[in-house]
């Protein structure tokens, strides 16, 4: 049974690229036989997904430009896993020859519990933000009953199974949660794209890139607590509790993890992230690179 997951996606992308490179010409209503899938879903891998690749149109039929059979491999591979945001956790391409698979075979890989946002309800408004984010295109649009003007759409992400749009706004970047958004009206402003931004989005979770402040629990060991009691280091630092040990628990309110990890990172070991998670998550990540870079 085709399910509507990660690995299914990965291995029908990967059959129809070895059946292209084969010289196969596609017709999407038997593709959509084969697969158990939409011919809009169909069309949709052929002309979004691997839109990297020189395919040919001929009405509902697709082929490979004949210049270029054979040469699909493991390259074409990479950018199907990027996309998927998968190509970290594999070690490497060697075993990711998708011309093995055939329908007839069992994938070598599972993925259980994917989270998969359906995006049927806000299917026009997903299109016209995709559209302003491939032309650079400036849009207006309202969130949560506010309006904002002028934005600049750079990217749309799933962050753990929910669609997220990042962009910049009044110099700031920041996330919207696709499915409340409304009224996307792109504008004749086009933006041009910083790499500093680009950066900046592919590295942090879409939880810091937010206006809602976000509530930090803290704990101070009796090593350092004085200095804390003494003075605000914490942005919107407040003491929750003084311990019978000495150490205290603060509170302390952000919108971008950037206004404490470095904070956090001077007065470690002495001080412990008790919430939320992701933040912990995020400040072993940058120690862990940290050592890496290190260690180069």
């Amino acid at each position: 049974m085709w399910m509507h997951t990660h690995d299914t996606l990965a291995k029908r992308l990967g059959l129809i690229l070895t059946r292209l490179n084969m010289g196969e010409r596609l017709v999407l209503e038997e593709l959509a036989i084969d697969y158990g899938v939409s011919v809009r879903t169909l069309s949709r891998d052929l002309n979004e997904r691997l839109s990297y690749l020189p395919i040919q149109r001929d009405g509902n039929t697709y082929y490979l430009d004949p210049r270029y059979l054979g040469r699909s491999g493991k390259s074409d591979i990479k950018p199907i896993l990027d996309m998927l945001g998968l190509s970290k956790i594999f070690p490497s391409f060697d075993a990711l020859s998708f011309s093995r698979l055939s329908d007839k075979q069992i994938p070598p890989f599972l993925f259980r519990d994917m989270k998969v946002e359906d995006v049927s309800n806000y299917e026009a408004t997903f299109k016209a933000l995709t559209v302003a984010v491939q032309n650079n295109q400036k849009c207006d649009f309202t969130y949560k009953g506010q309006r904002y003007q002028g934005a600049s759409p750079y990217r749309l992400i799933n962050d753990r199974g929910w669609w997220y749009l990042a962009a910049v706004h009044n110099d700031n970047i920041k996330s919207f949660k696709v499915a409340q958004i409304n009224n996307v009206i792109p504008t004749v402003n086009t933006f041009t794209r910083r790499k500093a931004i680009d950066d900046e989005i592919a590295s942090n979770a879409m939880l810091w890139l937010t206006d809602k402040p976000i509530e930090v629990i803290v704990k101070i060991d009796n090593a350092i607590a004085q200095h804390f009691a003494d003075t605000v280091i914490l942005p919107n630092q407040q003491q929750l509790k003084a311990l019978e040990d000495g150490s205290l628990l603060l509170s302390s309110s952000i919108t971008d993890k950037k206004q404490i990890i470095p904070i956090l990172k001077y007065w470690l070991p002495d001080i412990e992230i008790l919430s939320p998670s992701e933040l912990k998550q995020s400040l072993v990540y940058e120690l862990q690179f940290s050592l890496e870079q290190l260690n180069r």
